[in-house]
């Protein structure tokens, strides 16, 4: 018992350290907005999405980490435009919450009639809010320990393009760019830089394959302390994600996905390996998904339980034609 409750609190003391990373959905086929907002316009619906991630269930915990997506978007042919919404509410550890909330909008070039590019910019506000009051502490005993609540809320920018054709999606995307060169905290969201790639492979009988790949970086962009940190033991992490789909119909789905990535927050040394196993459906204007994510990293496997991510979304049909299909 001992052991489990210290590897909580080794759980909590890294996760809030490093709960500077954003909002990221293992099954991130379907909305991308909120990471890159030059994907609107990119199909020829009018969509609605929203997804709960539940974390660490199971694990006895008064209080199960949630955090929620909220996306929408609409494209207009005639200028050769997209607008959208994006509201995020993220609660990756106890202590720490944040709210991002961004107006989108991209312009959509058609290179060729199988072609598209697409550049985004997304602004609004992010909300920080640190409770030390629910946090873990290595040493409690530390003068610098706050005593009440930390929020902060600043303004906030993103840019980001996608190439697609019939066949691949190429995707590029710069968040938090306000915060570039700057020192983040537990409340200032260091910029990140995100890029991946995704194909689409026809197959006979109604299916098809959608391999994928996602890098991400937090923090290469953030000002260094005296001593090459970034601040308040914050420390530069770098993310990979790679997934296999199989699609039936462009409308039954299963999957498996990885994520790789290692930081030593905190004065731990973390592996953030894990497995996600995805399935969903589409029937009419309904969209709902289901992804488990399983920690398989060497430091927190033992410890880290049950993720659960539902996705739903609403799609209303457009007469636009669209490049990508998914």
């Amino acid at each position: 018992m001992k052991r489990f409750l210290l590897g909580i609190a080794v759980l909590l003391v890294g996760t809030s350290l490093f709960a500077q990373g954003d909002f990221k959905l293992s099954e991130q086929m379907f909305s991308r907005i909120n990471q890159n907002p030059s994907a609107i316009g990119n199909n020829e619906k009018i969509q609605l999405f929203t997804a709960t991630r539940l974390q660490w269930a199971s694990r006895g915990l008064e209080v199960t980490p949630t955090s929620a997506l909220l996306n929408g978007h609409i494209y207009f042919e005639s200028i050769k435009s997209g607008f959208g919404i994006s509201f995020i509410y993220d609660e990756l550890g106890l202590a720490n919450q944040t709210i991002d909330a961004k107006i989108c909008y991209a312009y959509n070039i058609d290179l060729s009639e199988t072609m598209l590019l697409s550049l985004g910019l997304s602004a609004g506000v992010i909300n920080k809010r640190f409770d030390p009051k629910r946090h873990i502490w290595k040493d409690p005993n530390d003068p610098a320990i706050p005593t009440e609540v930390v929020t902060t809320t600043n303004f906030d920018i993103d840019f980001g393009f996608e190439w697609s054709w019939k066949y691949l999606l190429v995707g590029f995307s710069m968040t938090h760019m306000r915060n570039i060169a700057r020192e983040v905290s537990t409340t200032v969201a260091p910029p990140h830089i995100n890029a991946y790639v995704r194909g689409n492979i026809y197959l006979p009988k109604n299916f098809s394959l959608v391999p994928a790949a996602a890098f991400q970086n937090v923090g290469a962009l953030s000002k260094k302390t005296a001593d090459g940190a970034l601040g308040e033991g914050i420390e530069q992490d770098n993310i990979l994600d790679l997934s296999l789909t199989a699609m039936y119909k462009g409308k039954y789905w299963f999957g498996i996905g990885y994520r790789g990535g290692y930081t030593g927050v905190g004065g731990y040394p973390f592996s953030s390996d894990m497995l996600s196993f995805m399935i969903g459906f589409e029937w009419h204007w309904l969209r709902l998904g289901y992804c488990y994510d399983m920690s398989v990293g060497k430091n927190l496997r033992q410890y880290s339980s049950n993720t659960h991510e539902i996705t739903l979304s609403f799609i209303i049909p457009k007469t636009k034609n669209y490049v990508w299909n998914y």
